[in-house]
């Protein structure tokens, strides 16, 4: 789809929309190239996990959320092309449908146009407000009824988005997948901030403080694994077991011992880490066999 070209430089407003609308006149996330890899990586599982989700759907009972959905469409930086963000996709399936799709967003111009994108949807159901309160309530109404099957998608900007007391809040949630974005990216660029201050967005984000007593011990250069292995012990508190919890990630570093795909920016530099959390083993057979292949067809070999 043809639209204006978006800028590379200075082109968002405060909501991270671009300052052109898209072709049908609402907002338009700005978003670099690189947001399809996590795209790809959502719609491979949903592909994937269609027959386990099925048995869900065909009684009415398979749900989607999205805490962070943004206006429900990005145009490429530098591109002139537009594309559906994450929670569109869930909601276009034709396959295994979600029968609900719960999207938040704190933004009052983003929650309007994603109305009316998705306003010949009746189940879907869009708030204005902070996931991070919106959430609970959810989950009250969601364990109302409690054969369901429910996948969210959890893609904040950045770790002030999202606190880890929401993510216990759906974890208590029986059948709960959660695909999490991991922005490696953003903590590197405020940890020595963080590192001087208490009681900081790293510690609500990973719902811990002991992540900085970790990096004295460990050093510096091992923080950002320190990071990652402090969030996936937080999730084992929470209900999802070892064997649950696996990464697709854009620095081998952060976890040799896990399989990655280049997730980077046009620079070069890591942006981030997709954390699948699954209480079922075979939603993480199904990941395990995804994230052996990368957005540009690679297999890797592990």
């Amino acid at each position: 789809m043809t639209v204006r070209r978006c800028e590379e430089r200075g082109c968002k407003d405060k909501d991270g929309n671009c300052l052109t609308n898209g072709t049908d006149g609402l907002p338009i996330q700005c978003v670099g190239p690189w947001v399809e890899d996590k795209y790809f990586f959502l719609e491979q599982y949903l592909n994937a996990s269609r027959e386990a989700r099925r048995k869900f759907a065909d009684e009415g009972n398979a749900v989607f959320i999205d805490l962070f959905a943004g206006p429900g469409k990005c145009i490429i930086k530098n591109e002139k092309r537009e594309i559906d963000s994450g929670g569109i996709r869930a909601l276009n399936r034709n396959e295994a449908p979600f029968n609900e799709c719960f999207y938040f967003d704190i933004s009052k111009a983003n929650v309007l146009a994603l109305k009316k994108r998705s306003d010949a949807k009746s189940t879907c159901h869009v708030r204005c407000g902070d996931s991070n309160v919106l959430v609970k309530e959810l989950v009250e109404k969601l364990l109302k009824k409690r054969y369901r099957y429910h996948f969210a998608y959890i893609d904040p900007f950045g770790p002030d988005g999202l606190k880890f007391k929401s993510l216990a809040e759906l974890a208590r949630l029986g059948r709960m997948d959660m695909l999490i974005h991991f922005p490696i990216g953003a903590i590197k660029r405020n940890l020595n901030h963080w590192l001087r201050k208490e009681d900081t967005i790293l510690d609500n984000f990973l719902g811990t403080h002991i992540w900085r007593e970790r990096i004295q011990k460990v050093g510096r250069d091992k923080s950002y694994k320190v990071m990652v292995d402090t969030f996936k012990e937080q999730l084992r508190n929470i209900g999802y077991p070892e064997e649950g919890l696996k990464l697709a990630a854009s620095d081998g570093s952060i976890d040799s011992e896990l399989p990655t795909v280049p997730v980077k920016n046009t620079k070069d530099v890591n942006l981030y880490v997709l954390i699948l959390a699954s209480k079922n083993p075979l939603g993480q057979k199904i990941w395990s066999s995804i994230i052996k292949m990368s957005p540009n067809g690679q297999r890797d070999l592990f």
